[in-house]
């Protein structure tokens, strides 16, 4: 089959850019406004560990290659090399902290390496520790590598139970947090006292791969994949009170991003999505290639996992 050649997308939190990773390591950079590309350069890239994090203010992105235990970070839009680290034991989860200044991976899936996001100089170690991921106003979470609960750093510490074996994104909302696990539900926490909101449990053989709280509208977003039957994604809204979902549209991509200055969903298809209508607004010509038949067997010959 024919289908897009981008593998992975990532937003910048505070502009309306976007980089898309091509399977064999090229980085495009899109303006979301005029809907152009605006660079594109071979990068330090391998899919399957979420190594693809942009700078908030879209000044950098962050990339790596799990194997080969390399993490680097390129100037956008034209991917001159910041830095570069290596030897390193399987990095994965790579994301920037919300001021910008520090960009964090998990390394062997034991440790969270903090580095200074403009010259990649280690700043923090958090030892057991499989992600750590900071919100506004102080909030961070962090996810431990035994222990059984999440800790939630506020005015003070906050514990909230694991689900299951693995956490797949958190959103920060106002006053609360939402968090979706493998094969589990997606949980609203409030952020004062760790109480749960409300629970959406999604059908058997279904999670929430990402999540996304929009300020304009107070609702929370989430992409949704049932996993058991493949690539089958949609697009949902939880309401604020109770978590019922409503469905705003079907999904023809595998991975997303949403673009907060936008409103936007951007997904590996090229679809640019509003959030309030679900309409396709735009799509942006990303280059092509050929699978497989099957996503499935696509998936086992490259070693590509969600």
């Amino acid at each position: 089959m024919i289908a897009s050649a981008v593998i992975e997308v990532a937003t910048a939190r505070t502009v309306p850019l976007i980089c898309a990773a091509i399977f064999e390591g090229d980085i495009e950079v899109w303006d979301l406004r005029s809907q152009q590309k605006v660079g594109e350069f071979a990068a330090l890239f391998a899919p399957g560990a979420k190594n693809l994090a942009v700078h908030p203010d879209g000044a950098s992105v962050v990339t790596g290659v799990c194997a080969s235990g390399s993490i680097a970070s390129y100037k956008l839009p034209n991917g001159g090399l910041m830095w570069r680290r290596g030897r390193m034991t399987y990095p994965a989860w790579t994301r920037f902290d919300s001021s910008g200044r520090c960009v964090s991976w998990t390394v062997d899936r034991k440790r969270v390496e903090r580095a200074d996001a403009s010259t990649g100089r280690t700043v923090e170690v958090r030892e057991d520790s499989v992600d750590y991921i900071e919100g506004p106003l102080g909030l961070a979470l962090t996810v431990p590598s035994t222990a059984p609960n999440y800790l939630l750093r506020s005015d003070h510490e906050i514990s909230i139970p694991k689900l299951t074996f693995a956490i797949l994104d958190v959103a920060f909302g106002s006053g609360c947090l939402c968090i979706t696990e493998s094969g589990g539900p997606v949980r609203c926490i409030d952020c004062l006292t760790g109480a749960e909101r409300w629970r959406y449990v999604p059908p058997d053989g279904s999670h929430a791969l990402r999540l996304h709280y929009s300020r304009p509208d107070g609702f929370f977003y989430g992409v949704v994949w049932q996993y058991q039957k493949g690539l089958f994604r949609h697009l949902a809204r939880f309401g604020p009170e109770t978590g019922q979902p409503v469905l705003v549209c079907n999904l023809k991509s595998w991975d997303e991003a949403f673009n907060e200055p936008t409103q936007q969903l951007v997904t590996s298809a090229g679809e640019v999505i509003e959030l309030g209508t679900g309409k396709m607004v735009a799509e942006l010509a990303f280059p092509r290639r050929e699978y497989p038949d099957s996503y499935e067997s696509f998936l086992k010959e490259e070693g590509f996992t969600e």
